[in-house]
């Protein structure tokens, strides 16, 4: 649990990251902060002793462990339990970018002196397995969460910062109020199956690491500034900890499902992707609250009822959207749909699954379509 006492409100807004992680079920280490204006004696006499990126680390006092980010300023007591930020009156808007990394970096702390860490990548729970893809910005570490949500219909844990929890030799991926742009901030947690790196390539291929080089990969990607010997310590065992335990893989991938497809059967030894989805295929349906009118040529997508107020997209199908609109007025698979698509334009499977996917994806994007197994 994680409680926070904004003396700011007036002008911060944190509440929707923290709120989540104010309730008990989780399992991450409990931590308290308190946000406050910044006071000009508290760090008058601060001795800088490492800048790393925005931040600034400064000699520890007797009240804790110092750092500043972007003008403002946290201290974190000696024993990781409290943090204490204080936000400058120059910020980029109501201060939620510098607290919200000012935290990040006190809370880093608490997982380490507590044998967990928090890893950069996106998190996804396929059926109660979490599979976490790491990498090097723009490696692509959300672009395959996001097609095992859309293939497999895993749910996102988070986008950005998850935690990895060590729960007596039990290890979970545990979501965080640091999630990226995205903003999923999920104080959900599922046993963690697998850590991947990410790489883009021309061909989808996996490699399970070696002990060592599981190591380097986590330590180096997710670096702790060391404010202390023992922190420096209990970040390098945690990392050993959780080498030891967990499958450590590099994926080369393009975007395609195929990238799914060859992760999926490297994780999972008693099914394969195909058997998978033909056992658990997924069927569509139009949600009730859309109906489709044909207007001259075209046909146009009207939300009805309340949605209509919330509803902002303009949707306009070509004569083959509308053809698959009126077969999924029911539930209905994709195989079937890939089928009709064939016969009724008389094109191959391949063109047929293509724009099955594509047509899917969209009225998934707008929320305009039910799914069930």
């Amino acid at each position: 649990m994680i409680k926070t006492d904004f003396l700011l409100t007036d002008y911060l807004n944190l509440e929707r990251q923290f709120i989540p992680f104010q309730k008990e079920g989780g399992k991450l280490p409990s931590f308290s902060v308190v946000i406050q204006p910044l006071v000009a004696e508290k760090i008058r006499k601060l001795n800088d002793t490492q800048r790393v990126g925005d931040y600034t680390f400064f000699e520890a006092t007797a009240e804790g462990h110092w750092f500043s980010f972007c003008g403002s300023y946290c201290c974190v007591n000696k024993i990781f339990t409290h943090a204490n930020v204080y936000l400058s009156d120059k910020l980029r808007s109501d201060g939620q970018y510098e607290a919200s990394n000012l935290l990040m970096q006190a809370y880093m702390y608490r997982l380490v002196d507590t044998g967990n860490i928090m890893i950069h990548s996106a998190a996804v729970n396929f059926n109660h397995n979490a599979i976490l893809f790491c990498g090097s910005s723009g490696a692509g570490k959300s672009t395959q969460a996001n097609l095992w949500k859309y293939y497999l219909h895993a749910d996102m844990l988070n986008y950005d910062k998850p935690c990895i929890i060590n729960d007596n030799g039990r290890f979970y991926a545990h979501g965080s109020p640091w999630s990226g742009k995205e903003a999923l901030y999920l104080n959900e947690f599922a046993p963690l199956k697998a850590i991947v790196f990410v790489n883009q390539a021309k061909e989808n291929r996996v490699v399970r690491l070696s002990p060592a080089q599981a190591y380097a990969h986590i330590y180096l990607h997710n670096y702790v500034y060391p404010v202390t010997q023992d922190i420096e310590k209990k970040y390098a065992a945690a990392v050993k900890e959780t080498v030891a335990h967990m499958h450590v893989y590099e994926l080369y991938c393009d975007i395609s499902e195929t990238a799914v497809e060859v992760l999926f059967n490297k994780l999972f030894s008693n099914i394969t992707y195909r058997d998978y989805q033909k056992e658990y295929s997924m069927k569509y349906k139009v949600k009730d609250c859309f109906e489709m009118k044909q207007i001259a040529d075209d046909f146009i997508v009207i939300p009805r009822g309340k949605e209509a107020l919330n509803f902002n997209a303009t949707v306009v199908l070509n004569e083959s959207g509308a053809f698959l609109w009126n077969l999924l007025v029911d539930y209905t698979e994709e195989n079937a749909l890939v089928n009709a698509l064939m016969n009724h334009y008389s094109i191959d499977k391949e063109l047929a699954e293509k724009d099955i996917a594509a047509f899917l994806k969209k009225m998934q994007e707008n929320d305009m379509i039910d799914i069930i197994k």
